[in-house]
């Protein structure tokens, strides 16, 4: 089967699916038809492999298994490689399928596909293909939902602590004092369950390319730093790691941050706001080990780097510096309509404030 790769109405490239004698299937590109290349492209069919749902996504192995998403030409077939990330889409060369009618920043998601991707309860009914579940990637139950004001990213916590929504949105207050850009989190119920809630921060202009997608990716923080000034953004950088050192963000990897690119050039424009800190905060101890955190605290280490407080001091200039100083007698807010445990938001605070001292001292 031939298919085009589109980025919108617009036509990309020629390629077909081939399965080998060992039943794995891959891209054959046959021609382009632009001099410009999708960011963080090198092998057309890994390229296509990565807009796939990873099946450690909670729920999302079945899922894609029911709707018929086995294998590359199958996963193609049943989703255009659609994804909220950017405006790229494959579709059959012979289908007349326009932007329009695919679109996932126009059209309505599947409710059904959006509760079984959320709770694991897959619909036998015959569904659409038009929703973003089979290309959103993370680890915890998630789903799309489209609100009156936009397209929104309801995220529950794991089975184990349940907390991890209420760390995203403790998260969230602290990051608006300190980084220029960040996404906003609140909190809900969807299904009985709580979950953290932020709108999507991409759209048919603006596209997301994580630094896991950088050709030749910077794993070590002065590679990334070098990275980031090459497109003057070191600062958004070393805020994002302060940050990530004062709540402890143990899950900050190459796939939950990186820029904001035009759509149509492939230009990168600024940093992607910062997002993603539910595995911060301690999410993991209930109230009695918050009382004494201190084994525990010693025993947090981030994927990138080696140590919070080495990387959050080799990260200050002068101005996060005044800026750390100017959040002394800061206080965690409650939520205006969900009753939230406020012994743990005292500790929490105690934690953040130490977390604060150690980087300034």
């Amino acid at each position: 089967m031939r298919y085009i790769l589109m980025n919108k109405d617009e036509p990309w490239a020629l390629f077909s699916c081939i399965q080998d004698e060992f039943g794995e299937e891959s891209a054959v590109l046959q021609e382009w038809y632009t001099e410009l290349r999708p960011l963080g492209l090198q092998s057309l069919t890994a390229w296509l492999e990565k807009r796939k749902a990873p099946k450690h996504r909670k729920h999302i192995e079945q899922l894609l298994e029911q709707y018929g998403c086995i294998g590359l030409e199958g996963f193609l077939r049943v989703t255009h490689a659609l994804s909220l990330n950017d405006t790229f889409w494959v579709k059959e060369e012979s289908e007349t399928l326009g932007w329009d009618k695919v679109s996932l920043y126009r059209n309505e998601f599947d409710a059904l596909i959006a509760q079984a991707a959320f709770s694991g309860v897959i619909s036998v009914e015959s569904l659409s293909s038009t929703s973003p579940e089979f290309g959103t990637d993370g680890y915890y139950a998630k789903c799309w939902v489209r609100e009156s004001d936009g397209i929104y990213l309801y995220k529950g916590g794991s089975d184990t602590y349940e907390i991890e929504p209420l760390s995203e949105f403790l998260a969230c207050q602290l990051a608006v004092c300190i980084c220029p850009q960040v996404v906003d989190y609140d909190l809900d119920f969807y299904h009985h369950r709580l979950i953290s809630k932020c709108r999507l921060f991409t759209d048919e202009q603006y596209g997301l390319i994580k630094i896991s997608d950088f050709p030749n990716r910077p794993t070590t923080v002065s590679e990334l730093l070098r990275l980031y000034e090459m497109f003057g953004a070191e600062d958004a950088l070393r805020r994002m790691f302060v940050l990530d050192a004062l709540i402890l963000n143990i899950d900050r990897h190459l796939g939950n941050f990186g820029f904001l690119f035009d759509n149509q050039t492939m230009e990168i424009q600024k940093p992607a706001p910062v997002f993603d800190h539910n595995r911060s905060l301690l999410f993991d101890l209930d109230e009695d080990q918050l009382a004494n955190p201190d084994w525990y605290i010693g025993k947090c280490r981030p994927r990138i780097g080696v140590d919070f407080i080495k990387t959050a001091r080799g990260m200050l200039t002068d101005e996060i510096r005044q800026e750390l100083k100017n959040l002394d007698g800061f206080r965690f807010m409650l939520h205006s309509d969900i009753e939230l445990p406020e012994e743990r938001l005292n500790r929490l605070f105690e934690i953040v404030e130490r977390q604060r001292r150690t980087i300034l001292a």
